[in-house]
């Protein structure tokens, strides 16, 4: 059976010489695993790896037989054409950290269109920002845990100054387990969950503190979701930000 569908591209792996994998998060079936035929060449009908950039917005049509994982590409074209992400290198590999984390995250193979319009309307967000941009990928992250379904079921507070993480919530004092940050974590934490990202920039952190908060953010997620661990993108995304 031939499907079209808006699709969002997170990862891909090479396949012998001109073919690879392409993993992606669609409108109306969710996450597809796609065999892309001639994906990389020069003839006309070859380089179709280009349009699997982490994040690129596409329109895909393809195969799908019965109750097989792997869908089989017939076309694909641009859906929205960014005029920063492909050339910014800090937008560059906050896509590709992005991309990444949602590959690890959503495995769901229908369709939630709550969750797709959030993606993309960050995707095309982070193309037209032009301030807070080193703080985007915090506030995605906290956000993302909402249509995930672990946002922490209160707010940061001067009585409840503790972020145990393993239940999401903000307490009066330390638990008993050792899954939850120090006050200032937790209030740094608290920040950001209330960010939207329209005032990033009023996030005022140096470096170090948001290295510190991407890696608990991650222990946070890999709490809820198993595979979200040794992110391979988050050392070229550290090494961006100390440039």
């Amino acid at each position: 059976m031939i499907h079209k569908t808006k699709a969002i591209a997170l990862h891909t792996v090479k396949y012998g010489d001109s073919s690879l994998i392409a993993y992606v998060y669609s409108e109306t079936h969710g996450r597809l695993n796609l065999m892309v035929h001639s994906a990389y060449g020069k003839k006309k009908s070859s380089g179709k790896a280009i349009f699997f950039q982490p994040l690129s917005l596409i329109n895909i049509i393809y195969y799908h037989k019965g109750f097989q994982s792997l869908c089989k590409l017939k076309d694909v074209s641009t859906e929205v054409s960014f005029s920063s992400i492909p050339f910014d290198p800090v937008k560059r590999a906050i896509a590709l950290f992005i991309g990444e984390v949602v590959y690890r995250t959503i495995r769901e193979e229908e369709p939630n269109p709550m969750m797709y319009s959030y993606l993309e309307n960050s995707i095309q967000l982070l193309d037209v920002m032009h301030s807070g941009i080193s703080n985007f990928h915090l506030i995605f992250l906290a956000q993302l845990s909402r249509y995930l379904g672990f946002f922490p079921g209160n707010n940061w507070s001067e009585s409840t100054p503790i972020f145990d993480y393993k239940n999401g919530l903000f307490i009066h004092a330390q638990p008993l387990h050792p899954l939850f940050f120090n006050k200032e974590n937790s209030k740094l934490i608290g920040q950001v969950l209330q960010t939207p990202f329209h005032e990033a920039e009023k996030l005022q952190l140096n470096h170090k503190v948001r290295a510190q908060l991407i890696n608990n953010f991650l222990s946070f997620y890999q709490v809820h979701i198993e595979s979200v661990s040794n992110i391979k993108s988050l050392p070229i995304l550290s090494q961006v930000f100390e440039e």
